[in-house]
């Protein structure tokens, strides 16, 4: 048995590394040549420089070996090659529990990764893996707490018992959508608090945003159906302060950038990763159309998206005339 990581980035390395504590691991590139310097640095230079891999991570082309019926797989790519990866595992896999560490929203459907799985490997038990994981603070031997969703008991069972080991411990909870919700979310309040520092607003008026983010997180996640349980939990609230607070959040980085005066293009580019919550922020500010009360939300979409945008000073605007009723 080994267990098979799909995504060689910052998260799924880290995963490779910590799970090999145990048994081997099998890490997915999207090229030979990637796969070939992992292999031979022992280190992913690329997206997780100066972590060391230890011998029982083995990195591999992406499909270029089978996948055994007693392997867990484990899908951690950007959101956007989310179904067609799915659709290109559906001759590879059977029934083994899949689980999903890719964080995101399809904007176009409207659904979350576990939903676009689903939809391509509808015999797969799916499970979500989510919480407040900043990857570099993994690997380097920072402990936290994750989630595992999902309504298949078993199926969690046996990946618990797979993937225990001594940095990530698991709370299990059947809330699956409410969980990917949560986690898309928080990426927009944390590029608020990046625009924040970028403008050196200090402390005190970050914590003013995050106040007014939270309660604009509450009222969108409550309109989506998510529980309080789920909005307040480690899922939620617990992912949402560790990615405001963390230097090692993209989403903080990008908005930090455009705070510098960088347009979203460039921004994205040097963070050099995919960020979630830009294309949540897309998804999130049609709801402004439903008379919603997201003023926060709506202006950090605007200063993404808008032609020559919204300058942060209207952000700042925002927050000093907000109202919240």
């Amino acid at each position: 048995m080994k267990t098979v990581i799909i995504g060689a980035g910052n998260w799924g390395t880290t995963l490779a590394s910590i799970f090999a504590q145990k048994h081997a691991v099998s890490l997915w590139t999207t090229t030979a040549e990637q796969a070939q310097s992992i292999n031979e640095l022992k280190e992913n230079t690329k997206y997780l420089k100066g972590i060391a891999l230890p011998p029982q991570v083995r990195a591999v082309k992406k499909f270029s070996e089978p996948v055994d019926e007693d392997d867990i797989v484990i899908i951690s790519v950007p959101s956007n090659q989310v179904r067609s990866l799915a659709r290109e595992l559906h001759t590879t896999v059977g029934k083994q529990p899949l689980v999903c560490a890719s964080k995101g929203f399809e904007h176009q459907s409207f659904k979350t990764m576990s939903e676009v799985i689903n939809d391509e490997l509808p015999q797969s038990p799916i499970i979500v893996f989510t919480g407040p994981n900043i990857a570099r603070e993994v690997a380097e031997g920072k402990p936290t707490k994750a989630v595992l969703a999902s309504k298949d008991f078993a199926a969690v069972k046996r990946v618990v018992e797979v993937l225990k080991n001594d940095l990530i411990t698991f709370e299990i909870c059947r809330d699956i959508k409410g969980v990917e919700l949560c986690a898309a979310l928080k990426g927009i309040i944390a590029i608020g608090v990046g625009i924040a520092d970028g403008l050196g607003l200090g402390k005190n008026f970050t914590g003013v945003l995050m106040t007014y983010g939270l309660r604009e997180f509450t009222e969108i996640s409550e309109f989506l159906g998510i529980s309080k349980k789920t909005i307040y939990g480690i899922a939620g609230l617990g992912d949402l302060i560790a990615t405001c607070l963390s230097h090692n959040s993209r989403n903080k980085k990008f908005g930090y950038m455009l705070a510098k005066g960088i347009n979203s293009t460039e921004a994205l580019k040097k963070v050099g990763m995919v960020v979630e919550g830009v294309q949540m922020a897309k998804t999130i500010s049609e709801l402004e159309d439903l008379n919603m009360p997201i003023p926060l939300f709506s202006t950090i979409s605007k200063i993404i998206f808008e032609p020559n945008g919204h300058m942060p000073n209207r952000f700042i605007q925002c927050l000093t005339h907000y109202k919240y009723n």
